[in-house]
């Protein structure tokens, strides 16, 4: 069977929901081995009670099921989007380790995010209504970022969104959008231009069924996929009670590190950030001390390098062993004089830290 029906199906599955099924995900990435299950390994699954087993074990044998799954990867084809399915190589990897991974996604556009994990991607999110500040501010960040080297990414919104995308196109850049809707629905649709731009490009993402319209419901649950996706996200105006405080909160839940852009303390656009600033996050003043201050160095010699920050001792001493080398888990232990429990825990925090990453053969290679 074809690896993103096993998730659409179980996905369709009545009394299972988003946070199960994500839970299934990670303790059976292998879809086929996910789709085998029997009902004491489907028990055994954090979160699945007598209901969600005997919803999961209903759903496998629903004809109607398996007939929308299949009509929603057939129109996927039809129109020329990418299918990036959860437990395969191609799905991008910094995705995996938020707390619930979509578990398929549609790309049209030409993105690897998985080829150049050195490269930096850097969200930059705000309201829809703007003040000239906030505009001005978001493209001219999509700009230097992108003179830079690296991804922007934003969810297309009208607004700091749309600002942040068209600094970075201008300049040549990569864009990545997140859309609520469809990857094959532009909208807004006075943003044709750019989505066409982006299409060529960069990428535009969704979770959502090709030719799905954007509802109201999906752009909250895009915005998980916005900081999942990124190394960083720059907060540009918002209100007390603006969306973008969502994809905040996304961030701080992902360890992904929050950037707040300095206005007026006067400004109903400023009030919603303030309390991040108070809680610890930093200020972006200019696309150049954001990399910095992120570890992404851009010597005159060569292109962006980066330096992980934030480690501990103990995986500032696995990572120093690695060297150039790809290192079996056991291999490494002992060359570290460690338990493989603790080189195991450090590499899974090294890897979600994009420090190293785990090759198809089970041995981890440093990133850098």
């Amino acid at each position: 069977m074809e690896p993103a029906l096993v998730w659409l199906i179980y996905g369709r599955a009545e009394g299972i929901g988003r946070r199960r099924l994500s839970e299934l995900m990670r303790a059976h990435p292998d879809p086929a081995e996910a789709w085998q299950l029997g009902e004491a390994e489907l028990a055994a699954v954090k979160g699945f009670t007598p209901a969600a087993v005997r919803a999961a074990v209903e759903v496998r044998k629903s004809a109607d099921a398996r007939r929308e799954a299949e009509r929603d990867l057939e129109r996927a084809r039809r129109v020329g989007l990418r299918v990036l399915c959860y437990g395969t190589p191609d799905y991008p990897e910094r995705l995996k380790h938020i707390p619930e991974p979509p578990p398929v996604l549609y790309q049209y556009g030409p993105w690897e995010p998985n080829a150049e994990p050195r490269r930096p991607v850097v969200a930059i999110v705000g309201t829809r209504r703007p003040t000239s500040y906030g505009l001005a501010v978001a493209e001219q960040l999509g700009r230097e970022l992108a003179q830079l080297g690296a991804v922007v990414i934003s969810g297309m919104a009208r607004g700091i969104d749309t600002a942040a995308h068209r600094g970075a196109l201008d300049a040549g850049g990569t864009s990545v959008a997140v859309l609520g809707g469809g990857a094959d629905v532009c909208y807004p649709r006075e943003s044709v231009a750019m989505y066409r731009q982006m299409r060529e490009s960069g990428a535009l993402l969704s979770e959502q069924p090709p030719g799905s319209t954007p509802r109201p419901e999906h752009f909250p649950e895009r915005n998980r996929i916005i900081s999942g996706l990124s190394h960083a996200v720059i907060l540009v105006e918002a209100g007390e009670r603006s969306g973008t405080l969502i994809t905040a909160r996304h961030a701080i839940e992902q360890d992904r590190e929050l950037f707040i852009v300095p206005g007026p303390i006067t400004s109903p656009l400023s009030r919603g950030l303030f309390r991040f600033v108070r809680d610890g996050a930093a200020l972006a003043v200019s696309g150049r001390q954001v990399l910095e201050d992120l570890g992404f160095l851009t010597p005159p010699e060569g292109p962006l390098h980066f330096t992980p920050r934030g480690l501990t001792e103990l995986e500032q001493r696995v990572l120093g062993w690695m060297g150039d080398a790809p290192w079996w888990p056991g291999d490494l232990a002992e060359a570290c004089g460690l338990a493989i429990a603790e080189v195991q825990a450090c590499l899974t925090m090294l890897e979600i830290r994009s420090a190293i990453r785990r090759l198809p053969d089970g041995q981890y290679i440093r990133i850098g």
